[in-house]
């Protein structure tokens, strides 16, 4: 009996069907043999802050320009309800020294290094109905002032003892003139410094003197 002979197709697919049926069989066992293992997280960064609190009487200013959220200003903040001096009115030469406590804290969340005073020039102008005639820098140089801790330290006139009476060897003239001024060792955060600052009109004033008004800006820093 004669075998009938295979066409061309028939050839082709008795090849084909059973390399399709292996590769079949792999994807199946690959499938069943996979293993697999995760784990998902978040990686969070946080910058610290160090934020200047001041505080005069019962005012508070914050560098920040609020007392909390986002800072304004970039963290530096003009305070115009806080009177360095206490705004002293009517003084006489010689007079009872008049005494202005501002109380410091670093309300932020990193220490700073240093607390730094820069003090601005100080300049003279008419404060009242009547005044004399004494230019800025004379005006200016006949406010005696001293600038302290209160007890132990003082800052102007520089000294590791308190300070000693406002008198005629430092004026703001003098605190104008000499830059900047370190205020402790730092301030880390939550921790706080005490500045007393003590003016008077030194006893040399004269009638020139009289209804004149010193002005002075102070800048006080917190630096990492």
């Amino acid at each position: 009996m004669r075998r009938l002979a295979r066409s061309g197709w028939q050839r082709q697919l008795t090849l084909v069907a059973p390399v399709a049926a292996a590769v079949a069989g792999a994807v199946t066992i690959s499938a069943l043999g996979a293993f697999s293992a995760t784990v998902t997280q978040n990686g969070t960064f946080a910058g610290g802050s160090i934020v200047l609190k001041e505080n005069g009487s019962s005012t508070n200013c914050y560098s920040a320009g609020v007392s909390s959220g986002a800072i304004v200003g970039g963290n530096s903040y003009a305070c115009a309800t806080i009177d360095a001096f206490g705004a002293p009115t009517g003084q006489l030469p010689g007079g009872t020294p008049n005494t202005q406590t501002l109380t410091f804290t670093n309300v932020g969340s990193s220490n700073a290094s240093s607390f730094t005073l820069t003090p601005g020039s100080c300049s003279a102008s008419a404060g009242g109905t009547f005044y004399g005639g004494d230019s800025s820098a004379a005006f200016c140089g006949k406010v005696d002032v001293t600038i302290g801790n209160g007890a132990s330290v003082c800052y102007f006139p520089a000294q590791s003892s308190a300070c000693p009476a406002p008198s005629s060897s430092d004026t703001l003239t003098g605190l104008g003139s000499g830059g900047s001024i370190a205020i402790g060792a730092g301030m880390n955060a939550g921790a706080s410094d005490t500045v007393v600052i003590v003016t008077e009109l030194d006893p040399s004033a004269a009638g020139s003197d009289m209804g004149l008004e010193a002005t002075q800006g102070f800048t006080w820093t917190l630096n990492q």
